[in-house]
């Protein structure tokens, strides 16, 4: 995880220095890019809940629950972060402060699992932790390509 987020800091830092010319960002490839990172996203957490359930049923509903509850709180950066993008107002800064929102709401969500997800049966926490891990990568790499997009 720390290569990858190694790679998001240097795209970041090139995006900032680049100024946003409203007419050159093609606003339908980052809405496309967008889409596909909520994708990842919700697909990661789907298969992480019916990992944890079969794991242990009532452990796994906890963990689904807190999935939720985060989930719902990315829901909400992603809306405010796609009117901007419908608005084309999105910069390369208010982009990286939502991928930095993102991190650490992931952040806490593990951390507040961490307990229960240790208890799980070790094949299911290995499981989930590739889960997790895949799905972060490619939320980056697809943060990446927007931030791209925005500095262009």
């Amino acid at each position: 995880m720390k290569v990858a987020f190694l790679i998001l800091v240097i795209a970041v830092a090139a995006a900032s220095t680049s100024p946003v010319k409203p007419n050159a960002v093609d606003w339908a490839k980052v809405s496309e890019e967008l889409e596909a990172s909520l994708v990842i996203v919700v697909n990661a957490a789907t298969k992480l809940k019916e990992l944890a359930i079969a794991g242990d049923k009532e452990i796994g509903d906890k963990i689904a629950a807190r999935i939720d509850i985060t989930g719902r709180e990315g829901r909400t950066l992603f809306e405010a972060i796609l009117a901007k993008v419908e608005d084309q107002s999105l910069t390369a800064d208010q982009f990286n402060e939502y991928l930095e929102a993102v991190d650490t709401m992931w952040e806490q969500t593990v951390e507040d699992l961490r307990e229960l997800i240790f208890s799980l049966p070790k094949e299911v926490y290995k499981e989930m932790s590739e889960v997790y891990d895949d799905a972060y990568i490619l939320f980056l790499i697809n943060g990446t390509n927007v931030l791209a997009l925005l500095s262009q």
